[in-house]
């Protein structure tokens, strides 16, 4: 299942999840093996900052999304505590003064929101010029795409 820009998926037995490159914008990962539950997080920005999310996206921000995602993945019955937690994406463009980067906008936003929810990734493929993108199931685990060679972490 292909996960959009500003939406999350969770996912109880073997259906694959996935994103298209990333950029800028973050993919968050929890993967509870022993639940059998999967959940994908496609973000864009870090904070709403009382802009509203485009409609059909309710993952459009970090600050709303995580907590979301999160609660879902719980009522799905996933253990977030149990889980793999992984940030991947965050890339930044060619040329953007560091002061306007926005994926490590997104990754310090991802960091924060998690740690309030008292979960740390375990795994963070992030930063650089890159392309990527992220392929997640019970079966694979997560394989991160990056130039579209395949990497099992």
């Amino acid at each position: 299942m292909k996960v959009l820009q500003g939406r999350w998926a969770v996912v109880k037995g073997e259906e694959p999840l996935e994103t298209e490159n990333l950029g800028a914008c973050v993919a968050l990962v929890l993967l509870d093996r022993e639940n059998e539950v999967a959940g994908l997080l496609h973000y864009v920005l870090p904070e709403s900052r009382g802009l509203k999310a485009p409609e059909g996206a309710p993952g459009f921000f970090a600050n709303e999304a995580i907590p979301a995602f999160v609660q879902e993945f719980r009522t799905r019955g996933g253990d977030p505590l149990r889980s793999r937690v992984a940030v991947v994406g965050a890339g930044r463009f060619k040329k953007v003064p560091k002061a306007l980067d926005l994926g490590a906008r997104n990754l310090a936003a991802a960091r924060f929101y998690l740690k309030r929810l008292g979960l740390e990734p375990q795994i963070e493929k992030v930063g650089g010029m890159e392309p990527r993108r992220v392929w997640v199931s019970l079966r694979e685990g997560l394989i991160v795409y990056t130039f579209d060679q395949p990497e099992a972490l």
